[in-house]
């Protein structure tokens, strides 16, 4: 679950997740994005980021027909179902009711396998050792993550690189962790993806994650 605090525009970045998010109104699900998405935030967030791989197969759609939008939970939940949610929601702890709606998630073994293994394996090993088409691994990544395998390996280092940066690391030893070829190969990739820089970003943090 995370919370923000944040009153005004607020950068998401892709990270291969999907989430469904409460502005304080609304219930919508953030479909998995390719470059960053600007919203308005009200300093009431409260959402459930899923692992990559995981919201498709609970809200009954392929995380391809959702990619870089936002759809009201109202179109892949029951009406009613989204309704007592949002009561709940007005009414006591939104981010605990939230949770409670969602429920306990198994991973997709899938997804799991292959977020271990893209980060290490090209396209063409990757179908290998998962015993499947380049093109069948095309297809099952755009259901699962919204994007085929090449995209997903580019977000999840980017997305890791993150992480180390909002850890503190030196943007240098970054690059080198996440296999970059150097600090301005880092650069650039966050450019395309985030569409600001790497020092931008850190000054802008603020989602905390429980």
């Amino acid at each position: 679950m995370w919370t923000s605090t944040k009153v005004g525009a607020q950068r998401v970045v892709p990270d291969g997740c999907m989430d469904i998010l409460w502005n304080g109104t609304d219930l919508v699900v953030a479909g998995p994005d390719t470059a960053a998405f600007m919203t308005q935030s009200n300093g009431t967030g409260v959402g459930v980021r899923f692992q990559p791989g995981v919201a498709p197969g609970l809200l009954g759609v392929s995380a391809h027909a959702i990619r870089n939008t936002r759809v009201p939970l109202a179109e892949f939940w029951p009406h009613d179902r989204v309704a007592r949610l949002l009561d709940e929601m007005h009414n006591g702890n939104p981010g605990q009711a939230l949770l409670r709606s969602v429920g306990s998630t198994e991973p997709d073994k899938f997804a799991t396998l292959v977020t271990q293994l893209v980060t290490t394996h090209d396209v063409r090993h990757l179908a290998d050792t998962m015993g499947i088409t380049e093109r069948h691994l095309h297809r099952k990544c755009l259901a699962r993550f919204g994007y085929g395998p090449k995209t997903l390996q580019r977000i999840t280092r980017f997305s890791a690189a993150m992480d180390l940066v909002y850890a503190g690391k030196p943007f240098t030893e970054v690059a080198h962790a996440c296999g970059y070829a150097d600090q301005a190969h880092l650069s650039r990739d966050v450019k395309a993806l985030a569409g600001t820089t790497l020092t931008t970003l850190v000054q802008d943090a603020d989602v905390r994650l429980d």
